[in-house]
């Protein structure tokens, strides 16, 4: 049974990563980060730009950075969720077998999702 859960816990946590676009948030905070380590050396941009397009730039990648969180969050809720129902269950979770079975799940329902749909 607690195979069953685990199994479900996983593919709800991969649905939950592709869905709510969590690369594309890791993407877009490394672009923030590329403009503002271009902008600040730069000495052609001047410093009154500057003080106007860092701190916009800031409140962007805490933006992401709050999105890339609450994802992680809602996935840690589901095993938290899950560890309610079926006592035990983190403890599996984070032993040997439960770590190599979640990855096996995770990466093999990843792999067939993106086969069968495209």
């Amino acid at each position: 049974m607690i195979h069953l859960f685990l199994l479900l816990v996983c593919i709800l946590s991969v649905e939950v990563f592709i869905r709510l676009n969590f690369l594309s948030h890791l993407d877009s905070i490394l672009k923030v980060t590329k403009r503002v380590t271009y902008v600040i050396p730069n000495n052609n941009i001047s410093d009154h730009w500057k003080e106007k397009v860092i701190p916009a730039y800031a409140l962007r990648i805490m933006k992401y950075s709050l999105q890339i969180l609450l994802i992680l969050l809602l996935i840690l809720s589901l095993f938290f969720i899950a560890d309610y129902f079926f006592n035990d269950f983190l403890a599996f979770t984070f032993s040997w077998v439960g770590i190599i079975e979640s990855m096996v799940i995770a990466f093999g329902y990843a792999y067939l999702r993106k086969l069968l749909i495209k």
